[in-house]
């Protein structure tokens, strides 16, 4: 039975600043019995050590918990733990999942069928096109579309699908108080009055490198899909490729240029099995399959 103790203690798992999210997992899992099974999470294998155990004890005892939900109460920011009814279904399934969702913006969001989109952050013109043939087709048979507020193509599939009247997650690696990159300061504060932007990281958190990895799980796991557009051989695009494919999500590759090297990640996507996507059909014909 879930109790009050069990959602408070989440919280202030998730607060921990010192944990990673495997180790948070490790530390819940140890702490609420059974956890991974009631969730149907897949979690990582390991201990933590008893130096970490008592530094969250002594963490734990000083957390200011009033003032914090007063703070995200101020902001209006919702949060969900794992165990909350709210909490996106598909996402409980990927290995070690947010055990605290933080939100800011329509919810409602997150009960459409989604594809997550991915490119490069320094892309081309080529880019826009390949939205403008994707993203009209997807919107209009009620897709949500989930990037992770980046600059490049993660920006431009958030602008393109609200000019186009759809629905749009941004998945940050931050709490919701930063805004990065500043350049989609604007998209984002647009984004929490009129669309939805999550995190898994609470207040205060700054943008850290191994933040953004760590983010593409979870642009991964909301969605049925990822589609690539113009990636490089070594990219987070990528990544968040890979952490589909094994979470059994579909990966979907836009062709370009065989001289374009902002291609190249594509083409070697498609060349391990991704599935070809010229325009919207290419995504919804394989789901109706």
């Amino acid at each position: 039975m879930l109790t009050e103790n069990t959602e408070q203690l989440l919280f202030k798992i998730a607060h921990c600043p010192f944990l990673s999210y495997k180790e948070k997992w490790v530390l819940a899992n140890e702490q609420i019995g059974n956890l991974a099974e009631r969730t149907q999470s897949a979690v990582p294998l390991r201990r933590l050590t008893d130096k970490k155990k008592a530094s969250f004890l002594r963490y734990e005892s000083k957390l200011p918990i009033m003032q914090l939900n007063e703070a995200y109460h101020s902001k209006g920011i919702v949060y969900h733990s794992i165990f909350s009814p709210a909490y996106p279904e598909q996402l409980k399934h990927i290995f070690a999942p947010p055990l605290v969702l933080f939100l800011k913006g329509n919810e409602s969001n997150l009960k459409l069928p989604m594809i997550g989109v991915v490119g490069a952050r320094e892309c081309s013109p080529y880019s826009k096109e390949a939205l403008q043939a994707i993203l009209p087709t997807l919107i209009e048979e009620k897709v949500g579309i989930v990037s992770g507020l980046a600059k490049g193509v993660d920006g431009l599939a958030h602008q393109n699908t609200i000019s186009l009247g759809g629905r749009t997650i941004g998945v940050v690696g931050t709490g919701l108080d930063y805004y990065y990159p500043s350049e989609n300061k604007e998209l984002q504060m647009r984004m929490e009055r009129t669309q939805l932007v999550l995190s898994e990281y609470p207040l205060g958190t700054p943008p850290r490198r191994h933040h953004f990895p760590e983010r593409n799980r979870i642009i991964a796991g909301l969605s049925k899909g990822v589609v690539v557009i113009e990636a490089k051989s070594r990219s987070g695009s990528l990544i968040t490729a890979r952490i589909a494919l094994e979470e059994g999500r579909d990966v979907f590759a836009v062709p370009g240029a065989i001289t374009n090297p902002l291609s190249s990640g594509c083409h070697e996507l498609l060349k391990d099995g991704a599935l070809l996507c010229t325009d919207g059909n290419s995504i919804l014909n394989e789901w109706i399959q």
